[in-house]
């Protein structure tokens, strides 16, 4: 591709030169497939630089692909040239016009669709729309919750459809994860005999997010862009005609999960994603009566609305909730219906949830061979992937699941037979197990929370004679936990409930369920802790390594792009969850901000101002009462100077209501308002309610009263928590944000349980690689403070937001004078921090302030 056009990269509007720059990165870094870290501030265009660079990289590879298949169809090498000519031409005439039919297609139900619009029509299918027998409210014969004959498939070579390497007797995750990695090399190759499957063998992009309304706002600059079509030029003419001749729509599809598909109302209203599933799959199940299975499973009578649904969802770019309405409109479930269409698509949006888990991308028949894939918003990847992968139980959830097994086991004692006799039996023995001893440890432990051992956990009862591979394969195949589950609703609904219970969260078994697959990870990867908490006993199982779990993902994608607005620091990715990607093979990349240098200030505070206090947050010096009064003050003298809104975040619930509840209290010599007093007199308080009665809505109704008053024009002071409600997801932009203060640092507590398994686990590793105690030590370490300084990069984040936005960051703590600590800040802080030694006390700071903001705002008195 030619420099002018490989710098333009098709962007809808004029690109600033970090633009250019992150777009050229990400095409190189695809091309030559590797992995890529891209640290772009939000404001940047971040979304839109990750659609551009990796789309015109796409159309250029298929472009190139083209042009090399019509020369490897062309015939002998031998023939005459004129006889290879005309083979080329012929192929590319079939090729040319299967792409021609297919765009013709799509333009015709765009024209359908602006014509239903404009008459206000819902654009709905002529198909007539049907009660759905389904909803009905059938009375279930309690033969329906007989387990079906089982035998162990050790002795009868049975395995279950879909059946891989991962329920195979003794295998850990890691061996799993290799033999994943050959089987993928030997069933990648494409089938010569399946013509109508070309498509699915061209290279797609998978963009995944962790929100839906992230993946919404991505569809929404998806709209903006148009690209040249995947097919060559062909020679002679005018280029303009023949480019708007091959005028090549982007092909967009958002999938999304049942819960979120699903259009049958009785199995949707059940509210539980894991209900759902069960619930559907009960549905398909052979022998289901026709009149009780799900009418809106795709099957060959409804072969033209399938195919309606994928021109339709191809035709323009749609979110996920567009997808689910036009399931609705053709009675047809979007769940399923998605499927053909992921052949046809080129770009694909899906939630973290779906990628990130081998069973959900099976479940959605979903392969990432040879396929891009870039994750956004990615800086808590690690976090996400370990809780995918970890699980917890309480000790009330054991008991009443093992109330639940007893039950059903005495209901249909005389019809367990064989195999279902003896595992049904395992379960309840397992189980018992697990709720015993957990009830002991808990009561021997004085600590609220410790490691354990799974032998802990399965001693007596003979469990350790169980095997547990064989029990887990058991399982995932008897629908155990659904028989179960479907029986005791049935006897809840006979006592005279007339609908079944509402099921809002996960059946208890299928958690219990979960607790137990999860134990079969081999202890190298995760740990097993318990914690008392004021709802009883919790017992978890964490996974501490991710590695093995992502390594699916790299070793099959062409390339992996991890791209976020604070993905500093970033050698935890190098470290620990790219450890085995050859160096040439993994690229990080920081962008600065597309706002002026002077747009932005950041200082450290290092000491307070009338009681001159040395700001250390560390825990054991926080609680010091002068440092929270000298604290108080000194928020006091920077709301003075700093206009319109400030955000102000603490490391801990705990802590900003131990500081709130000093501040508040009056001197004691009573003569002097409180501080929070003194604060108030310079800007309204509003705070966060502590982590337990903090909730979504309660957050945004702060959010809504604290924008309120920063618009009135009278200024404000938000308090917040790193970590918390409303230090990530808000935009705290212009007057929202005009100063963050980050006070202390948010580490997390060495001291707990999870947190020393965490750091003892790198120690090993990094032991494990011949190195010593001392760089051990060190690993551990920086891990540690990786972890705490992403989540004030975090905060940090939320306050420039577009290239106009300007802001004043005081990190008030003198730990941030440490080099170590300054160097895992995101390149675009860094540059704009003052560390002049003689810039640090509290004066120097507000005098800088001033004219900082006095620069940016003429108008305003100071």
């Amino acid at each position: 591709m030619d420099s002018e056009r490989r710098l333009r990269f098709f962007h809808p509007y004029s690109p600033y030169d970090i633009q250019l720059q992150f777009m050229q990165a990400l095409y190189d870094c695809v091309e030559a497939g590797k992995v890529g870290i891209f640290e772009s501030p939000t404001g940047t265009g971040k979304s839109l630089s990750l659609i551009c660079a990796s789309l015109t990289w796409l159309r250029d590879h298929k472009r190139k692909a083209f042009v090399n298949s019509i020369d490897q169809s062309s015939v002998d090498d031998d023939e005459p040239d004129w006889m290879l000519e005309f083979s080329r031409q012929e192929k590319t005439k079939a090729v040319t016009e299967k792409w021609r039919e297919l765009e013709r297609r799509l333009a015709k139900v765009r024209r359908e669709k602006e014509k239903a619009e404009a008459s206000h029509d819902p654009w709905r299918s002529r198909k007539k729309q049907k009660t759905d027998p389904g909803a009905a409210n059938v009375e279930a014969d309690e033969s329906t919750f007989e387990l079906d004959e089982y035998e162990s498939d050790t002795e009868t070579g049975k395995r279950p459809s879909g059946h891989k390497y991962g329920d195979v007797e003794g295998l850990s995750a890691s061996t799993v994860a290799m033999l994943e990695r050959f089987r993928g090399h030997a069933l990648g190759r494409k089938d010569d005999n399946d013509d109508d499957d070309e498509a699915d063998n061209q290279t797609k992009i998978f963009y995944c997010s962790r929100t839906h309304s992230q993946l919404s706002q991505f569809a929404q600059e998806l709209r903006k862009v148009n690209f040249p079509s995947s097919l060559p030029l062909p020679p002679g003419g005018d280029d303009k005609e023949k480019r708007e001749e091959l005028e090549e729509i982007v092909k967009h599809l958002s999938l999304g999960s049942r819960k979120q598909l699903c259009i049958n109302p009785k199995v949707a209203g059940l509210g539980d994603s894991v209900a759902i599933n069960e619930r559907c799959m009960e549905l398909q199940q052979p022998g289901t009566a026709a009149d009780k299975k799900c009418r809106y499973l795709p099957s060959k009578e409804t072969e033209h609305v399938v195919s309606e649904f994928r021109d339709r969802a191809l035709a323009t770019v749609q979110d996920i909730e567009d997808i689910g309405q036009l399931g609705k409109q053709l009675a047809v479930c979007p769940y399923y219906a998605t499927r053909p269409v992921v052949k046809q698509s080129e770009i694909i949006t899906l939630p973290y949830q779906l990628l990130l888990q081998r069973s959900a991308r099976e479940a959605l028949d979903l392969s990432l061979k040879d396929h891009v894939v870039i994750i956004d918003e990615a800086h808590n990847l690690m976090d996400t992937i370990s809780g995918i992968h970890s699980v917890s139980v309480t000790l009330h959830q054991l008991r009443t699941a093992l109330f639940q097994l007893t039950t059903y086991a005495r209901k249909y004692q005389t019809r367990l037979k064989g195999k279902n006799r003896v595992y049904v039996t395992q379960v309840i023995r397992l189980i018992s197990s697990l709720a015993d001893n957990l009830q002991s440890l808990a009561q021997k432990h004085a600590s609220p929370e410790a490691i354990v051992q799974y032998s802990e956990l399965v001693a007596g009862k003979a469990v350790d004679q169980i095997n547990t591979y064989k029990l887990s394969r058991y399982l995932q195949e008897s629908k155990l936990a659904r028989k179960v589950d479907g029986y005791i609703d049935h006897t809840e609904q006979k006592k005279g409930a007339s609908q079944p219970r509402e099921k809002k969260t996960m059946p208890v078994l299928f958690q219990v369920q979960s607790f137990i697959l999860s134990l079969m990870n081999p202890s190298s990867e995760g740990r097993l802790f318990f914690s008392k908490t004021d709802d009883g006993v919790l017992l978890k199982y964490l996974l501490l390594d991710p590695t093995n779990h992502f390594r699916e993902i790299v070793d099959e994608a062409r390339a992996v792009i991890l791209a976020g607005g604070t993905m500093s620091p970033m050698s935890d990715y190098s470290d620990y969850l790219f450890s085995y990607v050859q160096p040439d093979k993994l690229e990080t990349f920081s962008f600065g901000h597309v706002i002026p240098s002077g747009n932005l200030t950041a200082r450290i505070l290092a000491n307070g101002g009338s009681l001159n206090s040395d700001f250390n947050f560390t825990f054991d010096k926080r609680n010091s009462d002068s440092m929270i009064t000298d604290l108080g003050q000194t928020v006091a003298s920077l709301c003075a100077v700093i206009p319109d809104g400030i955000v102000a975040f603490f490391p801990s619930y705990d802590y900003l209501n131990q500081v709130l509840e000093k501040w508040k209290k009056p001197p004691k010599n009573g003569r002097e308002p409180s501080v929070f007093s003194q604060i108030e007199k310079q800007k309204t308080i509003f705070y966060e309610s502590s982590r337990k009665e903090s909730s979504s809505s309660t957050a945004d109704d702060i959010f809504e009263q604290y924008s309120t008053k920063v618009e009135s024009g009278s200024g404000a002071l938000l308090l917040s928590v790193v970590g918390g409600r409303l230090s990530e997801g808000i935009n705290f932009s212009d007057k929202l944000g005009r100063g963050v203060l980050i006070i202390g640092l948010p580490f997390p507590n060495i001291h707990s349980a999870v947190w020393k398994a965490k750091i003892d686990h790198i120690e090993k590793r990094a032991m494990e690689k011949g190195q010593g105690t001392t760089v051990a030590k060190a690993a551990g370490r920086d891990f540690y403070e990786n972890s705490c300084m992403r989540a004030v990069n975090q905060c940090i984040g939320r306050a420039i937001r577009h290239r106009n936005d300007y802001a004043a960051i005081v990190m008030i703590d003198r730990r941030y004078e440490s080099d170590r600590i300054q160097r895992k800040l995101p390149a675009w802080i860094r540059q704009s921090l003052v560390t002049d030694a003689n810039a640090k006390g509290l004066r120097s700071v507000q005098d800088d302030l001033k004219a900082f903001f006095r620069g940016h705002d003429k108008q305003k008195v100071y």
